[in-house]
């Protein structure tokens, strides 16, 4: 099998690439500036000479505050970069994974979000990213899948659990947001379940997907700094108290039983993917 990996410089790309290759398939890595999403015609050229079996469709803009800047090019990359990924998996009679986020919900549920609880994106982000999600299901094709992750982080490149414990280190001291609730999400978790859903002959359409528990940012980062033995107090904020500019989903916990019945099993907890991640970024 032949997979595509859009995003592939990425968090979450990056070690899809590497559970492709950990499978025995081959991982066709793409980025940019070689090949941006929002360029059909070298999208279309990758496609032609490469014949993907398989697309992972990670790459997007995530910069939250910088798509409420310009959501214009967040809709460009996230929404109509999409399309043209869509488009060309379904010429080429490729199965796709096109990894979307909790953002596409107000945050205003008071349980955990069900694939198909009706979306209402608050930020340009999630507007963008709801586009995307449109771009593929309008598609209407067997073997498409939207897969909502949340609070990524992973190994390498810039994550909460990093940014929590260069701060504690720096001795600067820190404050965390307690009012936005949600579900940490390892990369090389997200990497197993796209992989196990897109292999498994499952009907496409919207699934969950993110590590099992929920708590609040403030809760992770005391929970990051007592697992890194990092003995560091952690005050609490209030999101309207940081102002940043996008505003965030006040509770996003998604219900990924949908994705736990196709696999057999669940994710694993935040908890447990947060100590698989300290061991490998602090060895």
């Amino acid at each position: 099998m032949r997979f595509l990996v859009t995003g592939a410089l990425g968090q979450l790309g990056r070690v899809a690439c590497e559970a492709v290759a950990a499978r025995g398939w081959q991982a066709i890595a793409t980025d940019v500036p070689e090949v941006p999403v929002d360029d059909f015609d070298a999208l279309a050229a990758v496609f032609g000479r490469e014949q993907p079996t398989h697309v992972l469709h990670c790459g997007a803009i995530t910069n939250v505050d910088g798509c409420e800047a310009d959501p214009d090019t967040a809709n460009r990359v996230n929404g109509t970069g999409t399309a043209h990924v869509a488009r060309l998996a379904e010429q080429h009679g490729a199965a796709l994974v096109y990894v979307s986020t909790d953002f596409v919900f107000d945050g205003k549920g008071t349980r955990p979000y069900r694939p198909e609880d009706p979306p209402g994106p608050i930020s340009a982000y999630g507007v963008s990213k709801l586009l995307g999600e449109r771009a593929v299901l309008e598609r209407g094709c067997a073997a498409f899948y939207v897969t909502r992750t949340a609070w990524v982080f992973g190994p390498g490149g810039k994550n909460f659990p990093r940014a929590i414990l260069d701060r504690a280190r720096s001795g600067q001291p820190l404050r965390v947001v307690d009012d936005q609730i949600g579900c940490p999400s390892m990369t090389r978790d997200l990497a197993e379940a796209m992989l196990d859903l897109i292999t498994s002959g499952a009907p496409g359409g919207i699934y969950h997907m993110a590590n099992e528990g929920s708590c609040s940012w403030h809760r992770f980062a005391c929970q990051i700094l007592q697992a890194a033995a990092i003995d560091v107090p952690v005050g609490t904020m209030s999101s309207a108290e940081l102002g940043r500019p996008a505003p965030r989903p006040a509770y996003s916990v998604l219900d990924c039983s949908k994705l736990t019945a196709v696999r057999g099993k669940p994710l694993p907890h935040y908890e447990d993917a947060l100590r698989r991640y300290l061991q490998e970024e602090l060895s």
